[in-house]
């Protein structure tokens, strides 16, 4: 039986704006700079480039979970409308699209149920899972997932090895180049590839599986 192909997405750093959701509550905590667009971002640990510390990090964190309702609901995407759009065109044609991430319950709903929201506020999609985790490699060997992407390296590295077959791909970002040019250099992981925004992403899943893009996109 033919298999229906199967595309793994990391959502913050990808289609979220994490960072900016987290720096407002530090700002108001803390009075720290806020950081909206993500080409600002230069390192993971915001202790390496921003003028929060750890100990503050920690206390932004015990913050979000005890008092504000809805963190993940109320993100900002990183993306534009037509990208959601050509993620539908992909439900259309049969694509499986899980929505891997890496995040904790809050205030408000729990993490699953906010995160579900947020993508069908964003998008139109109906046939799709979330799964909040922080061993991606086993959750896309478990799920046999084609096609990945993700915004950290680590993460990248577990699912190529632990599903050599999967297409994995780096979303560069200015906090992740270091990345690049072990990827290039590579001969064990040929699966990991370079990609510079999920538009990219999408057009060689396109091109790779033969669906035409909506021509209002």
């Amino acid at each position: 039986m033919h298999k229906n192909k199967i595309i793994a997405i990391d959502i913050d750093g990808v289609l979220a704006n994490f960072h900016y959701s987290f720096s407002k509550v530090a700002n108001e905590l803390f009075d720290t700079p806020i950081v909206e667009n993500i080409e600002d971002v230069e390192a993971y640990r915001w202790e390496d480039w921003h003028s929060l510390n750890k100990y503050q990090c920690n206390k932004v964190w015990n913050h979000i979970d005890k008092y504000v309702d809805d963190f993940w609901l109320n993100a900002k995407p990183l993306v534009d409308n037509s990208i959601f759009r050509r993620l539908k065109n992909l439900e259309l044609h049969n694509i499986m699209i899980y929505f891997v991430t890496t995040r904790q319950d809050t205030a408000g709903d729990p993490v699953l149920h906010q995160t579900i929201k947020w993508i069908k506020k964003m998008s139109e999609l109906e046939i799709f899972s979330v799964i909040s985790t922080k061993h991606k490699g086993k959750i896309i060997e478990g799920i046999n997932a084609d096609f990945f992407i993700d915004d950290m390296p680590e993460n990248i590295i577990e699912v190529a090895h632990s599903l050599p077959k999967c297409n994995c791909f780096l979303l560069v970002r200015p906090y992740n180049t270091f990345f690049i040019d072990f990827v290039l250099k590579s001969h064990k992981y040929r699966n990991i590839n370079i990609v510079y925004s999920i538009a990219d992403f999408l057009t060689i899943i396109e091109h790779n599986l033969g669906i035409e893009r909506n021509i209002n996109e």
